[in-house]
This record gives structure tokens, C-alpha cells and sequence, in this order.
């Protein structure tokens, strides 16, 4: 299978519930198919995040019949099509071609003739007028989500859900136990990476996808870990020889993160009922010994004492939809409400482990007022001996919406027990 066949195998899946582009890569191991693999990358999580306005187009062209009439094939196909055509920069000529030989597979002559014709006359439409469906269908986001954000970011919203479809960035953390930002900067110049500088950032580097294939990430130069994550692990302000806890920890960024800051001197639990896996090959292969694996699930995990606390609760994922463009399609108000209140049960069983005068950090990926500064708020009512800890000159909070310089959006409070 080329790379768009991967993409459509993987969509079939994904509108029937049951897999994602994952489960196929992972099939795929060992095969020299890195362009292929990145092809089914683009055009999955693309149509994906992009689905709402695809269809909608479509649904403009096809006159008389309705997507959803059409087999599950056809109308993936279709999208994929349509998604090429509209964003992609490949050849239109290539993503028709394709797209009518797909049809010809998964289903027959005058499916094939449908695909043709519809993709060869796509032209522009018009959307609707009133901003709640006019910003839902064209940026392609449920309109619960898109009411949320305007409720609380008014004009800014539009740009938070451009910038949540702008094609995903990689952004890597410099171990500053092994090299510093400039050797990193030009020794992936020298294996053909490009990387620069973000700016107001020492240790974080924007770069490309492929990095992880380089001889610097295998030596452990460097790991790959976004803007936001970086400083919500630098608020906890970890010192040499304390004992730290990161809960939620899987695959274990965070952890090593902290172990850097503390210059590899002291105890990092890193806990999670997740497969602890990564955690320690991350750690082996950025040489580092203070972080101890420990599988356990978060609500009922308790050690005597812990100097600092980070906890990054699972959340909606509003601040990092450019990367995961199915997160949109999963959410709605009642599983929003789950969340929350799995948020609340954490924050308060993380509390039971931390020292009088310890830092407990709460951090999401999320940009939305109920899973962050309402979470703080509440928990500040249920337990007032815990103040918070300015983390910003501007901001007591870290707040960061998608888009330059961030790139992620996400959330971070630092919390002290007097």
C-alpha cells in the first residue's frame, strides 16, 4: 500500500471506531517506508481534522445523493480527494488519478466515475453567515467546542482554531546534561536538519519531524517535548537532591525534564498505569539515573512525603488539536464533564503526598477555563493552606494559546502548602 491507501485504510477505521493510523504503521515496522508513512500521516490526521469542511464541500457537489449514502470506501475516498485537492500541495492531476484507482479497488466502475467527477469539478462555496456555524463548518470544529471558546476568547477565537489547523511543528528540549542549544543547533545542520532558535526560549528548539531518525537523538542530545510541557516542568523548580513526583508521567518526558534541571541529583517517581515502556528508554537514552519507573494509578498512590509535585491531568486537549486531529471529534459536554471531575480527584489525592512548603504544579493541555483556572479555584476553596506561586511576570498562571511563539497551547499553576 502507498501512503494515501495506508491514510484511507486507517479512515475506514476511524469513522467505524475501532483503529487509527497507529495500529497500521505499527504493522509496518522494519519496512523502508518512511515517505509512505509520512504521506499517510499528512492525508489521515488532515482529512481528519478537516472532515466538517470536507464534507461540507462535498456535500455541494454531489447534487442529488448525500455523503453518508455513499459506501464507507467511497465517501473516505472522496474526502481524501477533496482534502488533497483543497490543502495538500500535491498535483491535482496526482490526487484524482489516485483517488479514482482507489475507487476502482474498494468498489467499481461507477463509484470510480463518481470520485472522477466530483473531484474534477470541485469549485468554491459559500458558508454559512452566522459566526457560531460559519466558524464550526469552515475551520471544522463541533460547535459546542467552538461555543466554549467564544464564550470565554470572544475575537481571538477565530485565530485559536486557524492556528489549531496549521500543519503540526516539532519542537525538541535540549538535555543540558549531555550539550548545550548551540552544539544541538549545529550538529542537526550538519546531519541536514533545520533547527532555530524560539525566541525567550534557552532550552527549546524548533525543528523538523524526521529528528528523531538523527545521530543527536540517539546519542540524546535532545528530546522531543513541546514549549508549553517544557516550562510547566521549569515552574516546579526541582533542586539537587529532592524527591519529586510526576504523576500522569507516560512516556516520560516530563520526568526526564525535571531530572535535567536537577542536574541528574536526586529521586524522580514517575508514575503512571500506563505501559512504563518509554519512560525508561527515554531516560537510558538520555543517560539519566534519577528517574525510577513506578506503575501505579494516580488516585490511590501515596508515598510519605514529596518535596515537588507535577501533575499533568488528563484533559480535552484543546491546546494541542493541531497534533491530534481526531481530539475534536471525541469531545463533547459530557465527557468534558468526566474530565473534569477525574481532574478534581487527582489534584486532590496528588495534594495528600507533598511537604508543607512543597510546589505542587497542575498543568493541561488544555486552553479552557473548566479543566484550568477554575480547577485552581476550586481547589484553592478546598484546601486553604496551599497559595499559589506567581509563574509568570505577567501572569500568576501559565496560559498559552496555539500558535507562535508556543506553537502548543496549554496550562500551568504552581501551587505552595504553607
Amino acid at each position: 500500500m502507498n501512503g494515501r491507501e495506508l491514510a484511507l485504510k486507517a479512515l475506514i477505521e476511524f469513522e467505524s471506531g475501532r483503529k487509527t493510523l497507529k495500529n497500521f504503521t505499527e504493522l509496518r515496522k522494519g519496512e523502508k517506508v518512511d515517505k509512505d508513512i509520512q504521506k499517510a500521516y499528512d492525508y489521515y490526521y488532515g482529512t481528519v481534522k478537516m472532515v466538517k469542511r470536507l464534507d461540507y464541500i462535498l456535500e455541494k457537489h454531489l447534487k442529488n445523493k448525500k455523503l453518508k449514502s455513499l459506501p464507507l470506501p467511497i465517501r473516505n475516498i472522496l474526502r481524501e480527494g477533496a482534502y488533497g485537492l483543497l490543502v495538500s500541495s500535491d498535483p491535482d492531476h496526482a490526487v484524482v488519478n489516485e483517488s479514482v484507482n482507489l475507487a476502482k479497488k474498494y468498489g467499481h466502475n461507477g463509484t470510480a466515475s463518481l470520485v472522477n467527477a466530483v473531484l474534477r469539478n470541485l469549485h468554491p462555496v459559500t458558508y454559512p453567515e452566522e459566526p457560531l456555524k460559519y466558524l464550526s463548518t469552515f475551520y471544522s470544529f463541533p460547535e459546542f467546542l467552538v461555543r466554549l471558546l467564544m464564550d470565554e476568547y470572544g475575537e481571538k477565537t477565530e485565530n485559536i482554531l486557524r492556528e489549531s489547523n496549521r500543519p503540526p511543528v516539532t519542537t525538541i528540549r535540549v538535555n543540558r546534561l549531555k550539550s548545550t542549544p548551540g552544539e544541538v543547533l549545529e550538529n542537526l545542520k550538519e546531519e541536514g536538519f533545520d533547527a532555530k532558535k524560539i525566541e525567550g526560549r534557552e532550552y527549546n528548539l524548533l525543528t523538523e519531524s524526521g529528528v528523531v531518525y538523527s545521530n543527536s537523538f540517539k546519542r540524546g542530545y535532545f528530546q522531543i517535548q513541546g514549549v508549553t510541557q517544557t516550562m510547566n516542568t521549569e515552574i516546579l523548580s526541582a533542586e539537587e537532591d529532592e524527591i519529586i513526583l510526576d504523576l500522569c508521567s507516560a512516556p516520560g518526558t516530563k520526568s526526564t525534564g525535571i531530572a535535567e534541571i536537577m542536574g541528574d541529583k536526586g529521586i524522580v517517581l514517575s508514575v503512571d498505569k500506563k505501559d512504563l515502556y518509554m519512560v525508561v528508554s527515554n531516560a537510558e537514552r538520555l543517560g539519566i539515573k534519577s528517574v525510577y519507573p513506578i506503575k501505579g494509578d494516580v488516585k490511590y498512590f501515596r508515598v510519605a512525603q514529596a518535596d515537588r509535585i507535577l501533575l499533568d491531568v488528563p484533559c480535552s486537549g484543546t491546546g494541542v488539536m493541531g497534533k491530534k486531529g481526531e481530539l475534536r471529534w471525541n469531545l463533547n459536554l459530557t465527557s468534558l464533564n468526566r474530565l473534569v471531575a477525574l481532574q478534581r480527584e487527582m489534584l486532590k489525592s496528588a495534594a495528600e503526598n507533598l511537604n508543607k512548603n512543597g510546589v505542587l504544579v497542575y498543568s493541561t493541555c488544555s486552553i479552557l477555563p473548566q479543566e484550568n483556572e477554575k480547577q485552581v479555584q476550586w481547589f484553592l476553596e478546598e484546601n486553604p493552606d496551599f497559595i499559589v506561586k506567581c509563574a509568570c511576570k505577567e501572569d500568576p498562571f501559565i496560559r498559552n494559546l496555539p500558535g507562535y511563539p508556543f506553537y502548543d497551547g496549554g496550562f500551568g499553576a504552581a501551587l505552595i502548602r504553607r
